[in-house]
């Protein structure tokens, strides 16, 4: 009895997992927190860039480095992104990515960025 108990258990364990992990593509601009969805137009890549650095790098060391967002092309929706090494190339970029949702709400993991 144990036994079947154990392995229902581990069968919801893998259910529940598989359903935390499916992907989805998204659409939307890479911004930082900070200004999110004010950069959702071309020409704002070196803003932020530099406020992804933080503002040490420009003799602000009072500005901190920003957390990279994902901005929906409607400017609705923000995520942070749980890995943004996979996007620094892309700062202030529109960009195409798979992803799945992350560890924390409105946050997302990006697993491939795709070409447009």
């Amino acid at each position: 009895m144990k036994i079947q108990i154990g392995i229902v258990l581990a069968m919801l364990a893998v259910s529940f997992s598989r359903m935390d992990a499916q992907t989805s593509t998204l659409s939307g601009w890479v911004s930082d927190e900070s200004c999110g969805r004010a950069h959702i137009k071309p020409g704002k890549e070196s803003c932020v860039a530099k406020c992804l650095r933080g503002g040490a790098s420009v003799g602000h060391p009072e500005w901190l480095p920003q957390r990279m967002v994902l901005v929906s092309d409607d400017g609705n929706t923000t995520w942070i992104v749980e890995n943004p090494d996979t996007l620094i190339h892309q700062a202030g970029q529109h960009v195409l990515v798979d992803a799945r949702s992350g560890k924390q709400a409105n946050s997302v993991h990006i697993l491939q960025l795709r070409s447009k």
